[in-house]
């Protein structure tokens, strides 16, 4: 077993029964008077998993998550049952553009982070999210620019 209790530069001698007796809501206290003092205010709005949950966002106000692999680009969408029918998908080497969403008559369009390939896109719909697959432009068009003297 590794000798924590010595490698520690405080309380050498009983480090280790120390922590086993701590409170969590005093560690709590402790870390929150540390962050005002070194920040001022309260930030615990601020870390994750503290105070309130924000609530969650409607449909409408959602926007998808896009990522990427080394060969595809995904985009997951939600959408409700409702507006599966209604909804049309285009999409340029650069961008996903989304007719009728998130209302009727309304065009959103979404930046892709890689180049992507004009044909080969899969789109699937499942628990309402849309998920759409685009396959990577592995070939960028280069051009060979001269300069004059």
């Amino acid at each position: 077993m590794f000798p924590w209790d010595k490698q520690f530069p405080f309380d050498r001698s009983g480090f280790s029964k120390h922590i086993n007796k701590m409170n969590p809501k005093e560690v709590e206290n402790y870390i929150q008077q540390v962050m005002k003092n070194v920040f001022g205010g309260d930030l615990s709005q601020g870390f994750p998993f503290q105070g309130e949950f924000p609530q969650r966002q409607s449909m409408n106000e959602r926007k998808p998550d896009i990522f990427e692999t080394n060969d595809y680009v995904y985009v997951k969408l939600p959408l409700s049952d409702l507006d599966k029918g209604k909804i049309k998908l285009q999409h340029t080497t650069h961008q996903l553009i989304v007719m009728n969403y998130p209302k009727d008559s309304e065009q959103t369009k979404f930046m892709l982070p890689s180049p992507v390939r004009r044909k080969g896109t899969k789109a699937r719909y499942l628990d309402n999210i849309i998920e759409i697959q685009f396959i990577k432009l592995t070939e960028n068009s280069l051009s060979e620019i001269d300069i004059s003297h």
